[in-house]
């Protein structure tokens, strides 16, 4: 069974993996990933929180900033 976290840490991973071929066409934007794939891309973090919920309801997936700046999550990045 994939808990959250475990999904998230692969996802990350893969996510890192993808990153420098996504920047060109999506920097800036938002990557809906699931299972290590990148679903879909959203201008706005809001809109692929929705999407996710509407089209995984057992909330197993993550987003990811298509950005090569590093950037500090404050509690999050330590939980």
């Amino acid at each position: 069974m994939t808990t959250i976290r475990s999904e998230i840490d692969s996802n990350f991973d893969a996510f890192q993996r993808q990153l420098y071929a996504s920047l060109a066409a999506h920097r800036g934007e938002f990557a809906l990933m699931r299972h290590g794939q990148i679903i879909d891309f959203f201008e706005r973090p809001g809109a692929a929180l929705v999407a996710g919920k509407e089209r995984f309801p057992d909330a197993i997936f993550s987003i990811q900033e298509v950005s090569d700046e590093p950037i500090d999550l404050g509690v999050w990045s330590h939980t």
